[in-house]
């Protein structure tokens, strides 16, 4: 299963919610998604990332590069905890260290 993805605009913010597999052939569509909200969004970002089944090391590692250019970019951004092997995976790399990490939606607007 590819990665399925959905952008979807809420006062204050832009919500990206992933489904499926963020691998080294998805990462290209998550890519140019991300791009366009560089260029759209300037309050904040908020990826969703609860529907997420599996992450590899090349997906996981342009989910930080882009979340840095974001905020270097003097933007907000959020992700919302994924479930599973995926959110195990993120609490063991320790990545709420450099990202805001929030249970819900609701958490990271506010």
């Amino acid at each position: 299963m590819a990665i399925d993805v959905i952008v979807r605009g809420i006062q204050g913010a832009t919500v990206v919610d992933f489904h499926g597999r963020l691998d080294l052939h998805s990462r290209w569509h998550m890519k140019a998604i991300i791009n366009q909200c560089c260029h759209t969004e300037f309050e904040h970002l908020i990826l969703n990332l609860q529907g997420l089944t599996f992450v590899d090391s090349a997906g996981l590692g342009y989910l930080v590069m882009s979340s840095q250019q974001f905020k270097d970019l003097g933007r907000k951004i959020s992700w919302i905890e994924p479930q599973g092997f995926v959110g195990e995976l993120i609490k063991n790399l320790q990545l709420h260290n450099l990202i805001a990490i929030c249970p819900t939606e609701q958490d990271a607007l506010s």
